[in-house]
């Protein structure tokens, strides 16, 4: 993971070092690149979340049903995101910690 940002850092700082009248939309490639290459999410069984996450999910989100689970490593940290939903209403994505923490929720556009 570390080799793979450092290549990425080193790939934005020689575009904009030997290109320094490149297009904007070529940066921000480059960028989205590396923001992507921070980031990764593995589609897992929602039976294979951690206690402390189902714990959670089953404690402060009782009406919801966990349809499907990711698992991400964000910034070199080991994060679930969760789709939740109700009854067919309301879908949530709520992002947790490994501890069953709830990090981010935001309404899930499907």
């Amino acid at each position: 993971m570390r080799k793979l940002s450092f290549l990425a850092a080193v790939a934005v700082m020689s575009l904009v070092s030997t290109t320094t009248f490149a297009q904007e939309e070529e940066v921000i490639e480059v960028v989205e690149v590396v923001e992507a290459a921070q980031e990764e999410s593995v589609e897992i069984q929602v039976s294979e979340l951690p206690e402390a996450v189902t714990t959670t999910i089953a404690a402060d989100f009782a009406d919801y049903t966990a349809d499907k689970a990711f698992k991400v490593l964000k910034d070199e940290k080991e994060t679930y995101s969760v789709i939740l939903s109700q009854e067919g209403e309301t879908t949530i994505k709520v992002l947790f910690d490994s501890e069953g923490k709830v990090i981010e929720q935001e309404d899930a556009q499907l």
